[in-house]
C-alpha cells in the first residue's frame, strides 16, 4: 500500500525565484516612486499656462489691457500697461499673495513679460493701442520652466496672432 504524502509548503528554489522577482520589480518602481521633480515640473507648467490663459480671457472679458509678468523670482497677474504698478496688480486663482514666489513652488522660470489686448493677442510691450510690440514670428515669447538642480525644463511657446501657448 501507498502512503500520500502531504507536500504543503514551497521548495527553496522557489522561494528565491520569487525574492528575485520581487528585487528586480522593486528595483525598477522606487526610483521613479522617489523622483517627482518631473511631476512637479510638469504639474506647474500645466498650472502656469492655465494662468496665462486666465490672464488673456480677463483681458478680453474686460476689453482692456493685461498680462503677466516674471521677473524671474516672482510672476503676477497685472491689468492695465502697467505690470509694476501694485494698483494693477490682481490675484490671480488658486494663489494665496498677488506676486507668487517661484521658490514657494519649487520652480524656475525666464523672466517676461506678456500683455494681452482686449482681443486676446499676445505683446512683448504695450504702450498704447499705436505703440506696442506684439508677439510675432521675428519677436517671439518663450517661456521656459524648470525646476531647480534639475536640468529638465518645459517650454511654453506663445503663439503669434491668438495667443495660444503651446
Amino acid at each position: 500500500m501507498r502512503k500520500c504524502r502531504n507536500n504543503a509548503g514551497f521548495t527553496l528554489i522557489e522561494v528565491v525565484g520569487v525574492l528575485v522577482i520581487i528585487g528586480i520589480l522593486a528595483a525598477l518602481v522606487i526610483p521613479r516612486m522617489s523622483s517627482t521633480s518631473q511631476f512637479d515640473l510638469t504639474s506647474n507648467a500645466e498650472v502656469i499656462k492655465n494662468q496665462l490663459f486666465y490672464a488673456q480671457g480677463m483681458a478680453m472679458k474686460q476689453g482692456n489691457v493685461g498680462g503677466v509678468k516674471c521677473d524671474g523670482t516672482h510672476y503676477w497677474l497685472f491689468k492695465t500697461n502697467l505690470p509694476d504698478n501694485a494698483a494693477s496688480q490682481l490675484l490671480l486663482p488658486g494663489e494665496n499673495a498677488r506676486k507668487v514666489s517661484l521658490s514657494s513652488k519649487k520652480i524656475t522660470m525666464t523672466a517676461f513679460t506678456l500683455f494681452f489686448d482686449f482681443a486676446g493677442r499676445p505683446y512683448t510691450a504695450y504702450t498704447d493701442p499705436i505703440v506696442n510690440a506684439p508677439v510675432d514670428v521675428d519677436n517671439p515669447l518663450v517661456i521656459t520652466v524648470g525646476v531647480p538642480l534639475d536640468p529638465a525644463t518645459i517650454t511654453l511657446t506663445i503663439t503669434p496672432e491668438t495667443g495660444f501657448i503651446q
